[in-house]
């Protein structure tokens, strides 16, 4: 247990890359405190790893059982003042460790979005959390009104295992499923050779042939049956997606079973909003890196 603490602090201080840097960085007379991020983050992470899912879990954990290896540790308004300075850096190492992490057996992936709940049913109706950003949705798959953001990703599938995240943006909760994959696309180009599987929500001629030509992508999504259509024997194509798909419902149900970032109830700002989710994809691919 020791092991992994020591390998998860070495790992982010360790860690080279600018977006990381750039993150960490400060501008003012205090740029080497006591406590580094680089300890706060080790902190924060390792707190997550023993399924502690609030902040003040993590703080109240690290100092009954780990204040021996951090003795500097701050105040506990410190501690969450500058987890949400930090939302950069868990950003950044959220994209590193998801690009270390590569799979050779397999071109297979899935594109999907989930809610992220600031408040749900009549409580949406008033909620000004993140006002310019967030917004009010209908959720189908919960049958539900929330207002909020949605997590939109790309994994790759592996068979028998959690998919890997490759890329993931955060949009306005009305915002289309179609538009933010293709802006991700464009932006990062998460995915290339092989077949990507999505839902129904992503069906488009011009970004399926988009993909074919530029990226060697077969866009995969059911049929949209006819009100008329008679389902024929052997035409399973439907649930042949459907179960290529299962991987990533199950990612995200893990995700969530993981770190609760659906649940943004307690978030007072959209930069608290933006944490809750970067820092549980950081701990998605943290979990990836050293346990998966």
């Amino acid at each position: 247990m020791e092991e992994k603490l020591i390998e998860l602090y070495c790992t982010i201080c360790q860690c080279n890359d600018s977006r990381f840097l750039e993150g960490t960085q400060r501008q003012s007379n205090n740029n080497c405190p006591q406590f580094s991020d680089e300890e706060l983050i080790t902190v924060y992470l390792w707190g997550k790893a023993q399924q502690l899912l609030t902040r003040k879990a993590i703080y109240n954990y690290t100092k009954s059982h780990l204040l021996a290896w951090f003795p500097a540790l701050p105040s506990y308004q410190a501690f969450c003042r500058r987890l949400n300075r930090l939302t950069p850096a868990f950003q950044a190492l959220a994209e590193i460790w998801a690009e270390a992490e590569k799979s050779s057996d397999t071109h297979c992936y899935a594109v999907d979005s989930c809610p992220v709940m600031a408040a749900r049913h009549s409580y949406s109706t008033g909620a000004r959390v993140g006002a310019g950003f967030c917004d009010k949705c209908y959720n189908a798959a919960r049958q539900e009104w929330y207002y909020g953001v949605k997590l939109h990703v790309f994994v790759m599938l592996r068979p028998g295992r959690l998919p890997l995240l490759r890329a993931a943006q955060i949009s306005p909760a009305s915002c289309p499923d179609l538009m933010a994959a293709k802006q991700i696309d464009r932006d990062c180009a998460p995915v290339s050779f092989g077949r990507l599987f999505a839902d129904r929500a992503y069906c488009d001629a011009d970004w399926a042939e988009s993909l074919k030509k530029c990226r060697n992508i077969d866009l995969i999504t059911p049929r949209k049956r006819k009100r008329y259509d008679v389902l024929r024997s052997g035409d399973c194509s439907h649930f042949r997606v459907s179960s290529a798909r299962q991987p990533i419902e199950s990612f995200f149900h893990w995700a969530n079973l993981k770190s609760a970032f659906q649940d943004a109830s307690r978030a007072r700002s959209l930069q608290g909003i933006f944490f809750l989710v970067f820092s549980a994809l950081a701990f998605i691919a943290f979990l990836a890196r050293f346990y998966y």
